[in-house]
């Protein structure tokens, strides 16, 4: 599966949502998810440089949901990564750190605008060479999986 969806605003900022099947997932967690399907979401930046404003913010966790509730048996994956450096207000947080309290704001607001949907997103902080930020976004029927991928991304971590 590969679904890739194009957002704009109009002051000429274009990203793209990418969604894919995440692929070498470590054997612990394969096995413990059975038929289900970890969905990699990757944002990227096409055009622009200013920031998007709330409504383009929340199209794209309209469409990150919409897939989520489209897709019975999947969980998604969010990296917030520091591959680019991100245009933000508050220079002494990271890219990663920003990009992670973005992300749990516009999925935040998502559920509160549509609570009859019941997606739960959890944020995974682990430590490495530098803070690592990951979001998992289920279903709430599919809350005890992403307890198991969390713990297994925690002993990774601390490995």
């Amino acid at each position: 599966m590969k679904i890739i969806y194009p957002i704009s605003d109009n002051t000429g900022n274009n990203c793209l949502i990418l969604i894919e099947e995440f692929q070498n997932l470590p054997d612990g967690i394969t096995e413990s998810l059975g038929d289900i399907k970890i969905l990699d979401i990757t944002l990227e930046r096409v055009s622009g440089e200013g920031y998007f404003n709330l409504g383009t913010l929340s199209k794209i966790s309209t469409c990150i949901a919409e897939v989520l509730m489209d897709n019975d048996n999947v969980i998604l994956y969010f990296y917030c990564d520091d591959i680019h450096d991100v245009k933000r207000r508050d220079t002494t947080i990271s890219p990663q750190k920003f990009r992670n309290d973005l992300f749990s704001a516009m999925f935040k607001r998502y559920v509160q605008a549509n609570p009859t949907k019941s997606i739960v997103d959890t944020t995974i902080t682990a430590q490495a060479d530098r803070d690592i930020y990951i979001h998992l976004i289920a279903k709430q029927k599919h809350k005890k999986h992403v307890d198991v991928i969390r713990e297994n991304i925690n002993m990774l971590s601390q490995k």
